[in-house]
């Protein structure tokens, strides 16, 4: 049974704090976001194909996926969405959902409606323009995930989902340092990169040989990072946020209630 986390410290403010000092009444906003929560466990559907769009889900606690199912049954992991991140922003201008999205862990997910995100736009002015840059900041890690699944060899495949899952999970303060958690079977980690699990297999085996990782499931440790870095180029998205543009925020007394 997934368990809420009515006192648990927001992932979502922790994740927007890391580039900005929240005022009371923006973290009152978010608050008010993450109100209405449903546990969901690991394998539920969040969203299917053509579902009607509704608004916008806080990813409480918990992970989830994004699928793709070709019609030889094989499956693809399009997006891995971590605790603090918002489900649904891409889709905003749509009417109807285009991929599945499941839960890959037990998890809390906190539905908002769309008429709700109104008043971001006029009342939180600073709070949109953060979430507008976080959520550009994402489209550019899944750019460069995107390269690496076309330009690199197996090995750095791997390497880089490894180095880009870490640097997301320190956005949100639930990944420091350099041992994480990967709650993906190898099958899974391969539908993530373009690989077979045999594949997968071979090289986390070649890695744990080499000390350049431990893993004790469901958890990595990263032992030779740097060289990791300078070999797949990669490059981290979450470490400069250009906040001069943002507006001031607004002095607003209570939260809108919808």
């Amino acid at each position: 049974m997934v368990k809420t986390s009515e006192n648990s410290i927001s992932c979502l403010v922790s994740r927007l704090a890391r580039f900005v000092e929240l005022e009371e009444h923006e973290r009152a906003f978010i608050a008010e976001m993450e109100k209405d929560e449903r546990p969901l466990a690991k394998g539920r559907p969040v969203t299917s194909v053509g579902d009607p769009t509704k608004g916008v889900m806080v990813l409480k606690s918990g992970w989830a996926v994004v699928k793709a199912e070709g019609k030889d049954g094989r499956s693809q992991i399009l997006r891995i969405y971590l605790p603090g991140e918002v489900i649904g922003l891409a889709e905003i201008g749509s009417t109807h959902t285009s991929h599945r999205i499941v839960m890959q862990t037990d998890g809390i997910i906190c539905p908002f409606p769309r008429k709700g995100l109104a008043p971001l736009l006029t009342d939180y002015p600073r709070l949109a323009a953060l979430l507008i840059a976080v959520g550009s900041l994402d489209q550019i890690a899944l750019r460069h995930h995107a390269a690496c699944l076309g330009s690199m060899d197996a090995s750095r495949k791997l390497k880089f989902f490894l180095l880009q899952l870490r640097a997301r999970l320190e956005v949100a303060n639930v990944g420091l340092g350099n041992r994480f958690r990967v709650p993906f079977s190898q099958v899974e980690i391969g539908q993530a990169v373009g690989l077979t699990s045999i594949y997968v297999n071979k090289m986390l085996r070649a890695f744990i040989a080499a000390g350049e990782i431990e893993v004790e499931r469901p958890y990595f440790r990263l032992l030779d990072r740097d060289n990791w870095e300078k070999d797949t180029e990669f490059v981290d998205a979450f470490v400069d946020m250009d906040t001069s543009w943002f507006p001031e925020p607004t002095k607003v007394a209570n939260p809108a209630q919808f």
